[in-house]
């Protein structure tokens, strides 16, 4: 018995090629769509067995899908004679199959546009004899290294930028193919705002930002390595796949890429007595259930801009808020949130999902947006504790911080209007703690806040 593995790419810089909803979906479907006809053969070969990704649904391997990539870059099968060359031969056709599809949407010259994604389409094929216990992170390591020694692209003409255009990608065979017609993308305004419909005249501030998603499991391989079933695992993770899916859709939200535990989303900020919050606590309950454990979680980067801003620049923004802080935060399971705000200013926080401080922190969005007898800040609130920073680092906040904030906020209206309001505003601070850092994720919260109130300066 032996293992065959593949690893595709260049994923991440394909979609930063994208400058438009249909053309950050195209330039990740497109890699699903090849991994999809790719495995779709290969499983039909005699004495093949998929480690991941799981494919004993037949259903997966529909054309028509409505556009939904589930499909990684990576697989792992098992079989005893299954020769590298007849993989290969397999990948090839599909490579084939692809180029020639956009030359045709691009009218350019096949054998040119073929020879130009034969280098573009990377894949890096691995096969091992070795006996594994553990052949999915095993070889998952072995192909993380390979992965990384990426050749020059060598062209006069960069084919992919060509045919990444809206208007090529909506009339491309693919894209038919896919949606059973021609299909049609919201713009970022429109995911934007999609609670309003045509009503425009109630939107507010909150209406006009997207929020960007990126998902990624946490010890996902310490949680497979105890397992004794990876096609389970395997099974689990396309179970999560297809409620993810819906999850998303309920949201108002729209899935770019949906592929075991590793998620792409554009979303409404906020969308009726919902906000992204609610989205992602939905996916994560989603995720636990399907993998009947709390081993493995999910961690969030979400980046929060105005629509009009370059849509690559937010998709680099929320990857980096996963990979670079969520991913490091103590324990993991967390949420790094970085927005642009349209003014300029931008501000930043990470919080554990399960701590009180995000608990209070969702309690607080959820009491000032969505409860009928919304709780009341007052103006600029975060401003106003900012130029008490250096105070509340010198206080004992279990001792002190009651009577501090009743001297901040001495006014009649301090004690009627917004006595609630500033009574949590209190809780979350001592819960946070009263160092620099711990007083900054407060402001980055408050302003999170703000943001999602919209119609009030």
């Amino acid at each position: 018995m032996k293992y065959t593995a593949l690893t595709i790419g260049p994923i991440v810089d394909t979609i930063t090629l994208g400058r438009k909803t249909s053309e950050i979906w195209m330039a990740s479907y497109l890699f699903s769509s090849f991994m999809k006809n790719s495995i779709k053969k290969i499983k039909a070969l005699d004495g093949v067995e998929f480690v991941i990704p799981y494919v004993d649904d037949d259903s997966i391997f529909e054309e028509q899908d409505n556009g939904v990539g589930m499909f990684h870059d990576r697989f792992i099968f098992k079989s005893e004679d299954v020769s590298l060359e007849t993989v290969e031969q397999i990948l090839q056709e599909e490579k084939d199959a692809l180029s020639s599809m956009i030359a045709t949407s691009i009218d350019k010259n096949q054998q040119k546009v073929k020879a130009f994604f034969d280098q573009y389409f990377q894949t890096y094929l691995f096969e091992t004899s070795q006996s594994f216990n553990d052949p999915i992170n095993k070889i998952s390591k072995i192909m993380d290294s390979v992965e990384l020694h990426t050749p020059p692209l060598e062209c006069e003409e960069d084919y992919m930028r060509l045919f990444l255009n809206r208007n090529t990608i909506l009339g491309s065979d693919l894209a038919k193919v896919s949606f059973g017609k021609k299909p049609s993308f919201d713009s970022i305004e429109a995911i934007a705002s999609q609670e309003l419909d045509e009503d425009m005249t109630s939107a507010t501030n909150a209406h006009k930002y997207i929020a960007i998603i990126y998902a990624d499991g946490d010890n996902l391989g310490s949680y497979i390595k105890r397992q004794n079933n990876v096609t389970q695992v395997s099974k689990r993770l396309f179970e999560f796949d297809k409620k993810a899916s819906q999850t998303i859709k309920n949201h108002g939200a729209l899935p770019i890429f949906i592929g075991g535990d590793d998620l792409i989303i554009f979303s409404p900020v906020i969308n009726g007595e919902q906000t992204v919050f609610d989205l992602l606590n939905d996916l994560s309950q989603d995720y636990k259930e399907a993998l009947e454990t709390d081993e493995s979680t999910l961690s969030f980067g979400v980046s929060l801009t105005y629509y009009k801003y370059p849509l690559y620049e937010a998709l680099e923004r929320s990857r980096d808020a996963l990979f670079g802080v969520a991913k490091e935060h103590s324990g993991k399971n967390a949420i790094a949130l970085s927005a642009q705000k349209h003014s300029g200013q931008s501000f930043n926080f990470c919080v554990g999902k399960e701590s009180e401080a995000y608990a209070k922190f969702l309690k607080l969005v959820k009491s000032i947006l969505v409860n009928e007898s919304k709780l009341e800040l007052p103006h600029a609130i975060h401003h106003k504790l900012k130029s008490y920073e250096k105070l509340f680092e010198s206080i004992d906040f279990e001792k002190s911080l009651e009577h501090t904030f009743k001297n901040i906020f001495d006014e009649d209206l301090h004690q009627d209007k917004f006595k609630e309001g500033l009574k949590e505003i209190r809780e979350l601070m001592q819960i946070l703690g009263n160092s620099k850092e711990s007083q900054e994720r407060l402001f980055s919260m408050l302003s999170t806040i703000k943001l999602l109130r919209g119609d009030r300066k």
